[in-house]
């Protein structure tokens, strides 16, 4: 009966100590849309040492006050802030640390804050310390009071517990995130909800993935989900639809292009996908009033590409490329040529070749002799769109899409635009270009 009774009071004193191991966390807001953690037991190279050390000017953590032994977080909060979140191990040797750098440490509401010289504020408790910005001057005074509410949250008020939490915690990787898809970048969020039920919240689509930096490159390999069944559902349903991709486009993406989605489907079965997908509807609004572009995507029947070559601009930029079945749309051109909206032109530029111009859109497309459509902004887009680009996406990347059911590439000079991305990627990963995503297959 003793050794039941001390069985019992060690496994108890066990979950206890676990639940207070994670005490630190409850500074991340259980509202967040993005989760990333880093274990740094398990990381070698770049990882939350490397971004302490760049935001700190510090060699060596061991007597900085924050102990980055336990998982550091990364963060979004539901104002689109973005954050770090790591466990304190002694304030005294913190906030000493902090003044040997030359700032000046204030304290507000019973914790301490620094401005760090990159505009970020650093605050903390005797059990979380947070990083939060870029922050202008003028809105640092709002900023504080922010985490000075997040560093006095309770268990209740935290991100552990929740279901976001309980997912990334179930990933088995040194560096795992889990986020809504409407914390990403605008142009990034259509991929990622290709499937879910039309009018869907973004807020309702999650990614969990594991990542890894490696050539150059943050890799993520993960999955869409919702916590909502209906909408769950209908993703997992939806990643039938995709096929090994075959690579006969991979190329075609140049390294300064802003991002590439590579697929390889039966067009109508994918159509289904991109009707009830708000973002690609958006998208394709400049040029879907003039040409029935459900139409042409019904006729692809294997790889496709769909290329924005930079992002940002306020008129019409996409290179799309794709292996057709069919080119039975081709009858109804000249109906598209009499119906085509006032200021609108369709006019030919070479055999089954035509292009659509407004004022504000300039499309070229057309069909090759072997069944490849082609599409740009210009006639010469158009033909280099099923072509090898003169400085492509690297032979590393390219290998890695071929055999994959989905793959997103961006150029993260492209994603930063302000949002404050890279000043988490540079000192996380040192020079890191590229973000690719391939959907990972159960």
């Amino acid at each position: 009966m003793k050794k039941i009774v001390y069985l019992i009071a060690l496994v108890w004193m066990g979950l206890m100590s676990s639940c207070s191991n994670n005490d630190y966390l409850n500074a991340i807001p259980a509202e967040s849309s993005m989760l990333i953690s880093m274990n740094t037991a398990k990381m070698s190279g770049a990882g939350s040492q490397t971004l302490f050390k760049a935001f700190l000017h510090v060699s060596n953590l061991n007597n900085t006050g924050i102990d980055v032994s336990k998982p550091v977080m990364l963060f979004e909060d539901a104002q689109g802030n973005l954050g770090v979140c790591a466990k304190t191990d002694n304030t005294k040797q913190l906030g000493e640390m902090l003044q040997k750098m030359g700032l000046t440490v204030l304290e507000r509401q019973d914790f301490h804050f620094a401005i760090l010289p990159n505009l970020w504020i650093i605050g903390f408790s005797d059990q979380s310390t947070l990083l939060m910005g870029p922050v202008v001057p003028a809105a640092q005074p709002e900023m504080m009071q922010l985490m000075a509410r997040y560093l006095k949250a309770k268990e209740d008020d935290g991100i552990v517990g929740t279901p976001m939490y309980d997912k990334l915690d179930s990933i088995d990787a040194p560096m795992a995130m889990v986020c809504q898809a409407k914390a990403l970048p605008e142009y990034l969020v259509a991929p990622f909800t290709l499937g879910a039920p039309k009018g869907t919240d973004p807020s309702q689509v999650l990614i969990a993935a594991d990542m890894e930096v490696k050539d150059g490159c943050l890799w993520i390999n993960g999955q869409t989900f919702s916590f909502v069944k209906r909408i769950n559902d209908a993703l997992q349903k939806a990643q039938a639809t995709y096929r090994p991709i075959q690579g006969k486009y991979v190329a075609s993406m140049s390294s300064h292009d802003a991002a590439g989605l590579f697929v390889n489907v039966d067009g109508g079965q994918f159509i289904k996908l991109m009707t009830d997908n708000r973002g690609i509807q958006a998208m394709l609004s400049g040029i879907n009033t003039a040409i029935d572009m459900n139409s042409i995507i019904k006729s692809v029947d294997g790889d496709m590409a769909i290329i924005t070559p930079s992002l940002g601009q306020s008129s019409f930029q996409l290179m799309m490329a794709a292996k057709l079945k069919n080119a039975d749309w081709l009858a109804d051109v000249d109906y598209w040529k009499q119906s085509v909206p006032s200021g609108g032109q369709i006019g030919e530029w070479g055999r089954e070749c035509y292009y659509y111009r407004d004022g504000k859109t300039s499309y070229y497309f057309g069909v090759t002799n072997d069944w490849q459509y082609m599409s740009g902004v210009s006639e010469q887009v158009a033909l280099q769109s099923i072509h090898a680009a003169a400085n492509p996406i690297s032979p590393v990347i390219q290998k890695k899409l071929k055999g994959q059911k989905m793959a997103l590439v961006a150029n993260i000079s492209s994603i930063d635009k302000g949002t404050g991305v890279t000043t988490f990627l540079k000192p996380l990963f040192g020079n890191v270009n590229t973000l690719v995503y391939t959907l990972k297959v159960n």
